[in-house]
């Protein structure tokens, strides 16, 4: 899950990565204890801007796989990050996929957002203050990143 500053979303990979990006408009912060999460639609199988579609049989398939090794970070970063010139691409990383649902042609995340001090949590501050403490919230648009398989 990549939280970017652009609208587009990207096809699923065999990997199965799901990736948010800027614009949580249809998304909720909640807080459960200490927890922090968000939940939004990740893909409602639309057309993006780039005229792709994100079709929900292939996040079904790969829910286990994003579950158990996606992130949630910004801009892709964590994963493109060295490519374009970024010495630390991890600090971009600012949560953690704990469940995914789908209902109709939405696939729904569950995503809980770091806490704490430091370097290493410093953008997950930043976000969630952007839509729990700013007025009006911060727009965040989902994505789902990867490549088609043919």
């Amino acid at each position: 899950m990549d939280l970017r500053f652009k609208s587009q979303a990207e096809s699923e990979d065999q990997n199965g990565l799901l990736i948010f990006h800027q614009y949580f408009d249809k998304a909720e912060p909640k807080q459960e204890g200490e927890q922090r999460f968000v939940y939004c639609i990740a893909s409602d199988e639309s057309l993006d801007l780039d005229n792709e579609r994100v079709l929900k049989v292939a996040l079904e398939k790969s829910k286990d796989y994003f579950l158990a090794k996606g992130n949630v970070d910004l801009d892709h970063l964590t994963k493109i990050g060295h490519r374009v010139g970024i010495a630390n691409p991890h600090l971009f990383e600012i949560g953690l996929p704990r469940e995914v649902k789908f209902s109709g042609r939405n696939t729904i995340v569950k995503a809980e957002i770091y806490r704490g001090e430091g370097q290493s949590c410093a953008k997950a501050e930043m976000f969630w203050d952007s839509v729990t403490k700013q007025s009006p919230p911060q727009r965040w648009f989902p994505s789902v990143a990867g490549s088609v398989i043919k």
